[in-house]
């Protein structure tokens, strides 16, 4: 079933190659808490035709859009100059770029993993990852994160990709109540990331929890080191069964 909020998001490929996206790409990955430091490694990627990046901008019929972006900017005054529609390339697929200025409020990863990988996961065929979903705080609750989800499901069952799953992972559900009051850890490079779990705001978006496994670690404050629980989750997308 289509999503009903698809129509607020329009997604835009992700420049590797311009300076002006990949800062701003940086500027987002600082806002979002976690994996600035990384901005560069997705780079190479992007140029070898692996993970790639999508903005998220809002959409021109979007009602009371520039009272929006008003609102967007204000909580982050270092993006308040526009980028440009400039990717020429998609996954090495040659693409005409249309130069339209927009302000991303967010950005959302696709990759393709390792065959063997992903059948040592329990992954059927043809399955897509979804990383790095982010939507600024200031525009939570609009439905934006849903629509950016559909949109990229659509980009992911068609060429080149044409995928037949969608998967991801996040933090298990249960994990949050596990480590009592702990908000946030350090899980290296720099990064603090929330004790939070997605889990159940991707099953809305029907998405189906088929396996658990270790994720991040985490130290207790008396020294004790654990992993914390990731669920791996499923969707179809090409209409299948």
């Amino acid at each position: 079933m289509a999503s009903k909020h698809a129509w607020k998001i329009e997604i835009i490929p992700w420049d590797h190659s311009s300076v002006e996206h990949i800062q701003r790409m940086h500027d987002q990955r600082i806002a979002c808490g976690w994996r600035a430091d990384e901005v560069p490694e997705w780079v190479e990627s992007a140029k070898k035709g692996g993970k790639m990046f999508y903005w998220a901008a809002l959409s021109e019929s979007v009602p009371d859009r520039e009272a929006l972006l008003e609102q967007y900017i204000a909580a982050h005054s270092q993006e308040t100059k526009p980028l440009q529609d400039t990717a020429k390339e998609i996954q090495l697929m040659r693409r005409e770029p249309t130069s339209k200025d927009f302000i991303p409020v967010g950005h959302v990863a696709l990759e393709i993993h390792d065959a063997k990988e992903d059948a040592s996961l329990g992954l059927p065929s043809n399955a897509i990852w979804v990383h790095q979903l982010y939507i600024s705080s200031a525009l939570r609750g609009g439905g934006y994160g849903v629509a950016t989800m559909a949109k990229v499901e659509a980009i992911a069952a068609q060429e080149p990709m044409n995928g037949k799953w969608m998967a991801l992972d996040t933090l298990a559900k249960e994990v949050p109540k596990e480590v009592g009051d702990v908000d946030s850890i350090d899980v290296g490079r720099g990064s603090i990331i929330p004790i939070t779990s997605k889990e159940e705001w991707y099953s809305r978006q029907g998405y189906q929890t088929y396996k658990q496994g270790p994720g991040y670690t985490y130290q207790a404050p008396d020294g004790h080191r654990t992993q914390l629980r990731v669920s791996y989750m499923k969707k179809r997308i090409d209409g299948g069964t």
